[in-house]
């Protein structure tokens, strides 16, 4: 996850007094005549909803419009954003139209945006400012616009995002890196504009582990969209469960290596792999707490699978579960208070919780003879898993109240869900069309993806760093 992208705010402290209320005029930025390499660096750009999203345009003023993102009410409509090409002074391998795309796709997939293709085009004036009258005309709310340029490997490139109805710019930053940075450094920027909307934070910047479908089933990373598929293991032999640590360089997963399910760690900057449990029978779906001081895992040291804590070394450090079910697939909450997993102790499988302090377990899924694999937001409130549903297995939702359950996949078999790390959307397995494949879709399950560009399962998607 490393790399030497350096982005800085064009005109920081405009940028930061656009959401505030303003009498009257706020000044626009400068457009840049020639791009450079920064003087100075700001912070390195982080790539971290369930329930019911909405986007609302709030009029306090006519002078002090803001657009702005409501989480609470599902029933208006997705905010109309135009992405226009960026501007380049010079022919090259890398079109404008290429990078606008890259944004159009990572905002349409959280299914709070609906895009808008302007026509006729809405032109950017000489000194950068975009043609606000034609925008607003065909509805547009937010605008981004940008221009880039390429010496040799070097790509450097300047975004914009605007709100139509003020006129005014809301975010602003220059990013240079490698050609082959280009799509990260797209990724990054939507990152910060989806966070200047709704002030949380993106993750679009991140990677998405999974395994293949091969007789070895290798683990697999690539970009939360499906580009840059890289192999991180080549141990011919069974390997299942991947999880990333939280500062992304290791990878957690159990494998049949020593023909055992053990559970082991990928050190990614050496891909070298460490046994961390290696005890006789299962050592199964390892999960870093939030802190990534120890691991949920399930062991089955009596025979039957029952979670325990583990540090970081594979140290016992207590067992949570005990009785005569099978209690496996762990999942912390984002405080690391409490830890979700499936257990059939009542008959069949279902989803429970329990704390990490010690207590009685608690009976989550009462829908279905067949509940597993959860998932808990990062947001706290919601936990994803798998229901068989008619025969077939759908991603569900339910809070953790045990209230409000929902289905969210419809066609084929899906299962294993992976909240992005924003909690905006989620990944899974499914195998419509007769091929395994990793999907994305929205916490609503409005839009559903297939990303991966060949057959996987288990995704395990990896966290934002700050």
């Amino acid at each position: 996850m490393k790399n030497n992208i350096r982005g800085i705010d064009v005109e920081t402290t405009h940028v930061e007094t656009i959401l505030k209320p303003l009498g009257g005029e706020a000044p626009t930025l400068p457009i840049l005549h020639g791009l450079s390499r920064p003087s100075s660096i700001a912070r390195r750009v982080a790539a971290t909803l369930s329930g019911a999203l909405i986007i609302a345009c709030l009029f306090a003023h006519p002078a002090c419009a803001q657009i702005w993102i409501d989480l609470n009410k599902p029933k208006v409509g997705k905010m109309p954003v135009a992405v226009l090409d960026f501007q380049s002074s010079q022919p090259g391998n890398l079109s404008g139209a290429q990078l606008a795309g890259i944004l159009k796709n990572d905002l349409y997939v959280t299914g709070l945006f609906a895009i808008v293709e302007p026509s006729p085009p809405i032109a950017v004036g000489t000194e950068g400012d975009p043609d606000f009258e034609s925008a607003s005309q065909q509805g547009v709310q937010a605008l981004i616009t940008g221009r880039f340029s390429l010496a040799g490997d070097q790509f450097v490139v300047e975004a914009r995002l605007y709100d139509v109805a003020l006129k005014k710019l809301l975010l602003g930053k220059r990013f240079t890196g490698s050609m082959a940075d280009h799509r990260l450094i797209m990724h990054k920027f939507a990152d910060y504009a989806l966070e200047k909307l709704d002030k949380i934070q993106g993750g679009f910047a991140t990677r998405i582990a999974f395994v293949d479908t091969s007789h070895t089933r290798e683990i697999f990373g690539m970009d939360f969209d499906g580009h840059n598929l890289r192999q991180m293991t080549a141990n011919r032999t069974l390997n299942l469960s991947p999880e990333w640590s939280p500062d992304l360089r290791n990878i957690l997963f159990t494998s049949y290596l020593n023909r055992n399910p053990d559970l082991w760690l990928l050190d990614l900057a050496g891909q070298k792999p460490y046994p961390i449990s290696s005890r006789k029978g299962i050592n199964a779906s390892g999960r870093y707490s939030p802190s990534g001081d120890s691991i949920a895992l399930s062991l089955s040291l009596d025979n039957l699978p029952h979670i325990f804590l583990l540090s970081t070394q594979g140290h016992i450090i207590k067992r949570l579960t005990n009785g005569r079910g099978n209690d496996i697939s762990p999942s912390w909450s984002p405080d690391g208070t409490f830890i979700a997993y499936t257990s059939d102790r009542a008959g069949s499988p279902q989803i429970y919780t329990i704390p990490v302090g010690g207590g009685e377990p608690k009976r989550l899924t009462l829908n279905g003879n067949y509940n597993s694999d959860p998932d808990w937001s990062p947001r706290g409130d919601v936990i994803a898993f798998t229901s068989r549903i008619d025969g077939r297995f759908q991603i569900c939702t339910i809070r953790t109240d045990g209230t409000d359950f929902r289905v969210l996949t419809n066609k084929g078999s899906n299962q294993e869900p992976a909240w992005s790390p924003d909690g905006r959307m989620i990944a899974f397995s499914g195998n419509r069309g007769g091929k395994q494949q990793i999907y994305v879709m929205d916490a609503r399950g409005e839009i559903q993806t297939p990303i991966s560009p060949i057959p996987g399962k288990s995704p395990a998607w990896s966290r934002n760093v700050k």
